[in-house]
Formats: structure tokens, sequence, C-alpha cells
């Protein structure tokens, strides 16, 4: 038989987990553990007039689609780089845009890819796509503020998270009292299913869904004071929840889940926590401090038990929960995968001055705000852009 390919995890494991060699041929396996040559980067090009990437997911073997704070859908095929933009949806009945928009911050397909749930072109609105062609289906309509998470429960129901605090819960099905049909613009309009409002909570920042133990985690910050908190939702039934207040407070901006466990990861400005709802009676959390002081996590997702965290510094890195620490090179470094592409326009007017692309290690730094994998686990998706809200600029890339 022909030996298959291996994922990426599976060779950051076999690449973390050699002995020492010689020292004279020590030089190119520290150059391999350094420069992750099992791992390289190849950029993509996305044209200078969209702004920082905030979100992605693969939609096929070669085709990418992201959303943009600039609040643009576009689909990128990987191989030979050609793009289209996507249409947003529009509510066919006028209501008021937010005169500050935040962007397009969550994309999601439900597991058949059948679907594809987002950002509308009101930022509080969700929009319902038929894939695999992106034919118009449904706007939700019924958040007060930005829309900030989108996840799937299954193929036919799915949750948002807002800025306004609130959990929807919709369907994309035709249910009386909760879908009309616009024939005038091909639309349902739907209002959700449910609506959670969770009174400890004020602001929504991400939410994720684990099947392994049927909840929805949200991730946000308190109404009585300025603290950060988890809430653990059984979407079975949503009276009953969690709300559990998190050690690091600043700057919770990502959630991911186990693929098998009820354990949930929290990206922060300085830690990685771990979430582990498997005790009916307890939430047992762990923390572990990130390997560069105010690094930011920016974007989360597992592989098994690998976590791999986007971060605002210019790196990629794993974290073992297992062994509940960094995965890390033979000399116990901690492996960071550091970026070596990027736009960025320039600083002051980025209309009148001429754009220009430029290699990273200068002043600019950009973050990696958005990252998946594809089915077979072989190559990894990371986009993002400069951190600072006053630069304009964008980086994407695909890791193999």
């Amino acid at each position: 038989m022909g030996k298959t390919s291996q994922s990426i995890i599976e060779k950051i494991h076999e690449r973390s987990n050699k002995r020492p060699i010689p020292y004279n041929h020590r030089r190119k396996i520290i150059e391999d553990t350094q420069n992750c040559r099992y791992l390289t980067e190849r950029p993509i090009d996305i044209p200078n007039k969209y702004n920082k990437v905030f979100a992605s997911s693969w939609v096929t073997q070669d085709t990418v689609i992201v959303g943009t704070k600039c609040n643009k859908l576009l689909e990128i095929n990987v191989l030979n780089g050609l793009k289209r933009e996507v249409p947003l949806l529009r509510s066919p009945v006028p209501r008021e845009v937010p005169d500050n928009s935040a962007g397009i911050h969550s994309i999601a397909i439900n597991p058949s890819k059948t679907f594809l749930a987002t950002g509308g072109h009101n930022v509080n609105d969700l929009a319902l796509y038929t894939l695999p062609d992106y034919e118009p289906y449904a706007v939700g309509e019924f958040h007060h503020n930005w829309l900030f998470g989108v996840s799937w429960i299954n193929d036919f129901v799915l949750c948002t998270g807002s800025k306004d605090g609130l959990v929807c819960i919709w369907t994309i099905l035709d249910v009386q009292g909760f879908s009309n049909y616009e024939p005038s613009c091909g639309l349902y309009r739907k209002t959700p299913l449910e609506i959670v409002s969770n009174h400890d909570i004020d602001r929504i920042r991400d939410i994720h869904y684990s099947p392994a133990c049927k909840k929805l985690a949200s991730i946000g910050y308190g109404k009585e004071r300025d603290e950060a908190v988890i809430s653990l939702l059984d979407v079975n039934n949503v009276m009953a929840h969690r709300v559990v207040q998190l050690p690091q407070m600043r700057e919770n901006m990502a959630v991911s889940g186990h693929d098998t466990m009820p354990v949930f990861a929290v990206g922060s400005l300085d830690h990685l926590m771990l979430v582990d709802d498997r005790d009916p009676a307890t939430v047992d959390l762990t923390s572990a401090k990130l390997p560069d002081p105010a690094q930011g996590v920016r974007s989360l997702s597992f592989q098994g038990d690998i976590i791999t965290v986007g971060a605002c510094r210019t790196s990629l890195m794993f974290y073992d929960v297992r062994k509940r620490d960094y995965i890390t090179d033979h000399l116990r470094s901690p492996i960071r995968r550091q970026l070596q592409y990027g736009f960025v326009a320039d600083n002051y007017d980025f209309h009148q001055h001429r754009p220009t692309s430029l290699t990273l290690g200068k002043s600019f730094i950009h973050s990696i705000m958005t990252h998946c994998y594809d089915d077979s686990g072989l190559r990894l998706f990371a986009a993002g852009g400069p951190l600072t809200l006053e630069l304009v600029g964008n980086y994407a890339a695909i890791w193999e």
C-alpha cells in the first residue's frame, strides 16, 4: 500500500518528538524546527482594496470564502488565484445601517455543505446562501448590534451571537411564523426560533457549538462589572446554562471546542484558557501563558487534541491539550511559525498615497485573525491584517 499523506498536526508531532542528533547534522534540523520547513507559507494575493480578513471557511477542496473588515465577501481559488466577490444580502425592508461598519466577523458552513451563514449588508443581520453557487436564500433580522459569531448546530439549525448580548437560534426551514418569503427579491425574511437573553452577559464576542456536549459556548463581558465570562448553553434546554467567570479579562476574542470532548479553548491577550465541562458539578478552568507577553490570541481551532493558535504578533502556535503545554522543538522552545508576507497601505492616507506590498520585519506587524484547516488536514488557510485600527492592509496564505 502507498504511504498516506500526513496532516499538518501529525508532522508537527513527528518533528517535535524527534531526539537530538549529532552536532555535525544538527544545523539542518535546527533550521527545520525554527523555520518549520515542513510547514511552508505560500502567500495568497488579495487585492489592496480589501482591508483585514476577519473570517474564513473552506468551501471546496480548492476554494476559500473570506469576510473582511470593509464588509466584503470574497471567494478565493487557492490553486489558480482566481477571485470573485459575493454580493451581500440586503433586507427587502429598508433598515438603518450602523454608521460604523464592523465588517464580517464570522462565516460558517453547515455539515452537508449546502448552506453558508455569515453577516449581511447590514452588519447586524444574518445572511444565508445556498452552496455551491452562493444563491441568496434568507436574511435573518433581529440583532440590534454587530453580528460577531455564527455556528451551526446541525444541517438545519444555527446560532448567532451579537454585541447586543443576545444569542439567537434560527432554522433554514420554512417554519410558519418564523419565515416569510418575499417574492419581489427572492429571499426569505427570518426571525429567530429562540432568543436567549443572558442577564450576566452584556457583549458577546464569539460563539462555538460543540457536538461533543451539545452545548453552545459564548464568550463576552459581564453587565455588572467589566469581567470576562463564558456561557455554556444546552441547546436542547435553553434554560439550562452555566456562566463562568474567566480568570483572564483582557481581550477575550476567540473560542473553539474539542471535536469529541466537552472542552473549550478561549484566547485572551496573554493567555490560552481551557474550559473543561466534563464534570456536571463544576467547570475546570486552566490557563497557559502565551510564549510572548501581550501576544494576543485572535483565532483558535482544534484538530484532535491539538489547538492551533493564531496570534497578533505574526505567529502560529500549537498547544497539546493532553500535555497541557505548547508543542516545542528539541530545544524546548515553543514552535512559532512567523509570517513573512503581507500588505499594508500608507499609514496616513490610503486614498492619496500609493499602497505598497512589503515583507514583515519592518514597522508593520500582521495578526492572524482567522484560520481554518481543509477537510484533509493537509492545508491550513490563515489570514488577517494589521492590528492597528488606522492601518489598512491584509494578509493571506496557505500553510502546507
